[in-house]
């Protein structure tokens, strides 16, 4: 088998020397090299930078979510029917059980 053609992971320097992770194993003589990124080269996005181009995103197109008070608000009439609920299936609890097992 005569192999032609070869690509091969390397890590190229701040001097510009290419490190190999193998040898090549192509015979011999001269070659052609290209070297192309293998990985994105700048800063990772994180999630603080993804919710804030969402939140962007969004006043943009003209909506501009509810406010710190509107939500706490919401969470406590949330809240207060769980605990409407939780006082309901109290009482008919201990209406069932006096007569059961």
């Amino acid at each position: 088998m005569n192999v032609i053609e070869e690509t091969i992971e390397a890590t190229l320097d701040s001097n510009g020397q290419l490190r190999l992770t193998h040898q090549p194993r192509l015979p011999p003589g001269p070659v052609r090299v290209t070297i192309r990124v293998a990985a994105p080269v700048g800063p990772r996005r994180g999630m603080a930078d993804v919710i804030q181009e969402i939140d962007t995103d969004q006043r943009l197109r003209g909506f501009h979510g509810r406010t710190a008070a509107e939500l706490q608000a919401e969470e406590e009439a949330r809240q207060a029917e769980d605990d409407e609920r939780d006082r309901e299936q109290e009482a008919a609890r201990h209406v069932a059980s006096p007569g059961g097992p």
